[in-house]
């Protein structure tokens, strides 16, 4: 037994010790590639050895180093490793990151390989090179051979060492990233990084063209170097990952740069400006950033919030608003436990009273990446309301409303897909149709936006379908919504009717002719509910119309219809019509699939309306920003946000005894 021992610990020491030398060699290989200064003279005189090694052992086994001459046989190793380093500068290998990675690198150097081949094919047939055809084809596969493996060496020194080297507090290895943009996009992308929003990450630094930035420090970090010397700063910094924040550079100028670090290994997302989001035409590879992608950042042991089995958690963005009151009110009454994601923009009338263990609300907005993070954690389903609602809010400020009605759509539905999240149904509308010939509109019928609000509304649906990922994506467009609501509207059609014919005893009917469809506020949170719970097999990847046939009006009715409703009233006609929107809407697909139908006419949304104004005095200040999104949003735009955490109503909220009277 001791004799066994002996004999294994013997080979095992016999077998260690060039191992030992294969990784020390590894070691001070890859110590000199780092150093700048020696950095090419390194790659060079490697290669310059690979040659001559090859030359060597090809010319010993065919024509013999004493037949063929030692002196012939060093001219030759020359010769070949100076025809190596020519096609490998030609082929741009030295000015990328030195190793073998991938089938790519090892092709270029195959095909480097070929040049030098051809060169001493053409040399033999010239009667300058006195070798046989064999001994050539010898030099070339074990120069192919050598390279490779001094590059391989290197990558498996990197790998070995790379636990040693880079580690974060919780012991995971990190990812090094380097920034392309030192302005306001990359800043804010650095603080995230910085602040440990995505663990794992080490910043190293950034990359800028401006001169003013140079060897500078933005916020702690070191500007390193320009984009010309992005490869060198790569390689000397081991960065494995490129952000390129840069929106309003040219797109081709960012998919040059980026093949240049992909064609190396080095990971690379691109960050779209405004402009192409509206447009629809965001960067593809080299990718655009991702919500997703960019927390895939994080180490492959960190766990990723999933929904808690068992716990039917929903998250309703906007839950504060004119639906999403009801919504709220309607998901706790069925068991659910509701979490609102909301800016309050419009107060907190919405939500005033609501007292349940259930019900958690979270201050912030939907296009803050933590805001969103933080809300979907534990949450098995999402109902995103939160937009900016109707044109001339809309039109208030274009950015905000694109940044809030479609790249928060982005951000959404890459999180949800993060976080595990099983189904999202979105808000959209049935403006999309825009002006029409009065047929029917399906879901399949042709989309005509005249406005930003009814874009942004197409957009969304667009990237909600194109990155829903796992996600079950259901698209709800809504019907010209009216009503009683805890967050009171009075910029909508029939509510402005009829609290305009209350106090003032007269409406005005612009154009008259134009076709909407509408639908209760209630019903509207009902189908919100229907869409939530139905089988994935009937609504997944669908969209539905919200509404009835029978609610298809014309502004002139509904004057009408609310002039004799509440009696008393005198309606004036003016033939100008601001509004160009005039469709009529079918809603046989949600009734067919869901067995919807909404429960509330427009003549009993008329009554609650009218019999809530006439009761309620805080209601007949129908002019008060508080229920009007233009004013309200006017309002917040100019004073600077803050986070609210008071329950203070901006108005009295209608109350159940009003809404249930009016009914009848």
């Amino acid at each position: 037994m001791t004799s066994l021992r002996f004999e294994f610990d013997y080979l095992a020491r016999r077998v260690a010790w060039p191992a030992r030398f294969l990784a020390t060699g590894a070691r001070t290989l890859d110590d000199a590639l780092r150093q700048p200064a020696m950095r090419r003279l390194a790659k060079v005189a490697v290669d310059l050895l690979c040659a001559a090694g090859a030359v060597l052992a090809a010319v010993a086994a065919g024509e013999g180093l004493a037949r063929y001459g030692l002196l012939e046989t060093a001219m030759l190793a020359l010769l070949v490793g100076a025809l190596l380093v020519v096609t490998d500068t030609l082929s741009g290998s030295y000015r990328s990151i030195w190793r073998y990675t991938s089938l790519s690198e090892a092709f270029a150097l195959a095909a480097s390989c070929g040049l030098v081949l051809l060169a001493l094919l053409g040399l033999r047939a010239a009667g300058t090179l006195d070798l046989s055809l064999a001994t050539v084809l010898l030099i070339v596969s074990f120069m192919l051979l050598l390279s490779v493996s001094a590059r391989g060496l290197r990558r498996w020194s990197l790998l070995a060492n790379a636990p040693l080297r880079r580690r974060v507090t919780d012991g995971s290895p990190a990812r090094r990233v380097l920034i392309a943009g030192a302005g306001r996009h990359g800043l804010s992308i650095a603080r995230e990084l910085t602040a440990g929003g995505v663990p794992g990450v080490e910043l190293v630094g950034f990359l800028d063209d401006d001169p003013a930035k140079q060897d500078a420090v933005v916020n702690g970090i070191p500007v390193l170097g320009t984009l010309q010397n992005a490869l060198e700063l790569a390689e000397r910094e081991d960065v494995s990952e490129v952000i390129v924040a840069m929106p309003d550079a040219q797109r081709e100028v960012i998919r040059t740069f980026g093949r240049r670090l992909e064609d190396v290994g080095i990971r690379v997302r691109a960050v779209g400006g405004i402009a192409r989001f509206v447009q629809g035409r965001d960067v593809h590879r080299p990718g655009g950033v991702t919500f997703d992608e960019l927390l895939a950042l994080m180490p492959a042991g960190a766990k990723r919030h999933t929904a808690t089995n068992g716990l039917r958690r929903v998250l309703v963005t906007g839950g504060a608003g004119f639906i999403g009151s009801h919504l709220t009110r309607m998901l706790l009454e069925r068991g659910y436990h509701v979490r609102v994601l909301d800016r309050f923009d419009y107060g907190h009338a919405g939500l005033h009273g609501l007292s349940d263990p259930r019900l958690e609300i979270i201050t912030g907005d939907v296009c803050n990446s933590r805001d969103v993070s933080r809300a979907l954690r534990d949450v098995h389903g999402v109902i995103a309301l939160a937009a900016i609602v109707g044109d001339p809010a809309c039109n208030l400020d274009p950015e905000e409303t694109i940044n809030l009605n479609y790249t928060a759509t982005k951000v959404l539905i890459e999180a949800c897909n993060f976080y595990g999240v099983q189904r999202v149904v979105f808000a959209s509308s049935c403006s999309v149709y825009g002006a029409s010939n009065h047929d029917l509109l399906t879901e399949q019928s042709r989309l005509n936006p005249v406005s930003l609000y009814a874009r942004t509304r197409v957009l969304s649906e667009s990237i909600l379908f194109d990155r829903a990922g796992a996600v079950e994506p259901v698209v709800l467009r809504l019907s010209t919504v009216f009503g009683l609501s805890p967050r009171m509207r009075f910029d909508l059609v029939v509510n402005t009717l009829t609290v305009r014919a209350v106090v003032d005893g007269k409406i005005a009917i612009f154009g008259g002719n134009q076709w909407r469809p509408n639908v209760h506020c209630r019903d509207a949170a009902r189908a919100f509910i229907r869409a939530l719970e139905a089988p994935a097999a009937l609504v997944a990847g669908e969209i539905f119309n919200v509404g009835g046939d029978d609610l298809n009006h014309t502004i002139a009715d509904l004057g009408n219809m609310v002039a004799e409703i509440v009696g008393g009233v005198h309606v004036t006609h003016q033939a100008n019509v601001p509004d160009p929107r005039d469709y009529r809407v079918s809603f046989e697909k949600i009734r067919r699939t869901l067995g919807f139908e909404p429960e509330y006419t427009v003549a009993a949304g008329i009554k609650e309306v009218a019999a809530a104004v006439s009761a309620e005095p805080g209601l007949r200040a129908y002019q008060s920003a508080a229920y009007h999104n233009v004013q309200a949003l006017q309002q917040a735009f100019t004073k600077p946000r803050r986070r609210r955490t008071d329950w203070i109503p901006a108005h009295p909220a209608p109350s159940p005894a009003h809404r249930e009277a009016a009914i009848v």
